[in-house]
Parts: structure tokens; C-alpha cells; sequence
């Protein structure tokens, strides 16, 4: 039930972790609905049962429609897959925060890793920005930061020329950026027949477009978390290659460490032989997120 070109991608990103023998579960677990999993907002809610076994922010919907639990938090719970939780935990746990850091979501829409960050944030007397291109797209991050105490400035964009236009500004940088989402193809199932090879080969460029522009946007020591909800490894290792093509400012964190000890439970994330993480449907019960971590050291860009 998946087009060929996806299989083979997919396969392609296991067996980069010398896991090939595990594509018939991944497809397996790509054709049953995923369960619902909620975010419990740090500093405002507190997860309820039954636990998810990684993200300490992480919790199983209780059952039915989830709006009535969501509508009585006032929105400091809210839908949002583990996977996501973890990406956004990740770049508040790669080093110790200080307080006065300078955060920015740069990819923000719809909003639900932002609210988590900011959330984190302002636990941590630490400022946080947002930006969305999509005007339509910058409204709903605006709507999801409602629950949270404080201003968040939600800038509308272009992501791609934001470090030449805030260079070195910021100390922590999410880029969950634009993808073909082949990793949510539990939740989207008809994605998988409209999706092409060409949209691979129109991201990429705007995915390494817009990490060298966060690259750009950092702070000495500043960190970027680099995020796809794709396991293609064009969208993954490919982009996170070819932004520090020619960089000597940038060094790799080892994400795999840091997503380790956020784990509530032992995390099986396997290993491409780099620090990134790839996590998966058949194995961690999430979306099939990317994640790579990347500081800036004192060299100038």
C-alpha cells in the first residue's frame, strides 16, 4: 500500500542504520491510525495517564474526542505527536539554559512545537520569537500561543533571508522546516499517492535554505535543532551536508545523547554512524521525525 519510490526511500534510511530488515514493520505501522497523543504545556499542565514512555511532556488521549480535555485546559493541553515534543525538548536539553537567551521558532506554523517552547521558555526567563511566512499560518501559531503567559513576537518572514536580516541574534533556533511529510503517513494516508519524487527535488533546496539561514541567525554557541517529519535521507542527512558545505563556524552535537536523557523509558534510536536521531512509527510509536543538532562555535560564518 505505499508507490515504489517510497518504499525505496524508506529503505534506503533504514539500511543507513543497518536496519533493513525492518521495512515490512515500518510499512505495517504506517497503515494503522496512529493513537492520540497529548502535550502537556511544562509550568502549566501536568500529563495525565496513560504516559507516553519517552517525552516527559507526553500523554495518551483518555479516549473519544479530545477536545473536552483540550477546551478544560484552557489549551495548555493540546494534540501533538511524542515525536514533535521530542524534537522541541531536545533544543531546550542540548546545553544548560541561562536566563536572557534569545530563542526563535523559524519555521512556526501551526504553532504546536512554538507553545511548547514557549512554554519552556518562560520557565527560564528566556524571550522567544516566532516566524511564519503564511499569514493564514502566522495566525494559527498566534492562536496557539494564547495559553501561555507572556509575549511571544510572531514575525511573518521570509525564513530564508531571516539570518542576513537577524544575524547572530539568536542563542537556541528550531527549523522544523517544510517537508513531504513521508514520516505521518499513518495519520495522511492518501498522501502517500499524491506526493512525487519531483516534490523531494523541490524541498531540498528551501529545507537547505533555510537551515543555513538559522545557521547564519545564531549566536556564538547558539544551537539549531534541524527537524524534517520525513525519514527520507535526502530531506535529512543530505540537507544537514550540504548547508555545512564550506562552514567551519558549525559543529555537530550528538542529538542521539541529548534525546537519550530526555527519555523517560530506554529509547532504541539505532545509529547512521553520526549523532542524529531518526525516530520511527514500528519502533517509537511516533511520527517519523528527523532531528539534528548544530552549535555555532566563536569563528565568524
Amino acid at each position: 500500500a505505499h508507490p515504489v519510490w517510497v518504499i525505496r526511500a524508506l529503505r534506503r534510511a533504514l539500511a543507513a542504520e543497518g536496519r533493513a530488515d525492518e521495512l515490512d514493520d515500518l510499512l505495517d505501522a504506517d497503515n494503522v491510525s496512529p493513537e492520540v497523543t497529548l502535550v502537556a504545556l511544562p509550568g502549566l499542565a501536568e500529563p495525565g495517564e496513560p504516559r507516553r514512555p519517552y517525552a516527559p511532556t507526553a500523554y495518551g488521549s483518555p479516549g473519544g474526542d479530545p477536545h473536552r480535555v483540550i477546551s478544560e485546559s484552557g489549551g495548555t493541553v493540546r494534540v501533538q505527536d511524542e515525536g514533535s515534543q521530542l524534537v522541541a525538548l531536545a533544543l531546550a536539553e542540548a546545553a544548560p539554559i541561562t536566563a536572557g537567551e534569545r530563542w526563535l521558532d523559524l519555521c512556526a506554523g501551526p504553532g504546536g512545537e512554538t507553545a511548547l517552547l514557549a512554554s519552556i521558555a518562560r520557565e527560564h526567563e528566556v524571550t522567544l520569537e516566532a516566524n511564519e511566512v503564511v499569514p493564514t499560518r502566522a495566525r494559527l501559531v498566534r492562536n496557539a500561543l494564547r495559553a501561555v503567559p507572556g509575549e511571544v513576537v510572531v514575525h511573518e518572514e521570509d525564513g530564508r533571508s531571516f539570518g542576513s536580516t537577524h544575524p547572530g541574534m539568536f542563542d537556541r533556533i528550531l527549523v522544523d522546516a517544510p517537508c513531504t511529510g513521508l514520516g505521518a503517513l499513518r495519520r495522511r494516508p492518501e498522501a502517500r499517492w499524491r506526493k512525487t519524487p519531483a516534490d523531494v527535488s523541490e524541498l531540498v533546496p528551501l529545507q537547505v535554505e533555510l537551515l543555513s539561514s538559522a545557521l547564519d541567525a545564531l549566536a556564538p554557541g547558539g544551537i539549531v535543532a534541524y527537524a524534517t517529519c520525513s525519514p527520507h535521507l535526502a530531506e535529512t542527512t543530505g540537507v544537514v551536508q550540504e548547508a555545512l558545505r564550506g562552514r567551519t563556524d558549525i559543529r555537530e552535537l550528538d542529538a542521539r545523547a541529548v534525546l537519550t536523557g530526555i527519555a523517560e523509558s530506554p529509547i532504541d534510536l539505532g545509529s547512521d554512524g553520526s549523532g542524529r536521531v531518526q525516530l520511527w512509527p514500528h519502533r517509537h510509536g511516533t511520527d517519523a521525525m528527523f532531528l539534528a543538532l548544530l552549535q555555532r562555535e566563536d569563528a565568524d560564518p
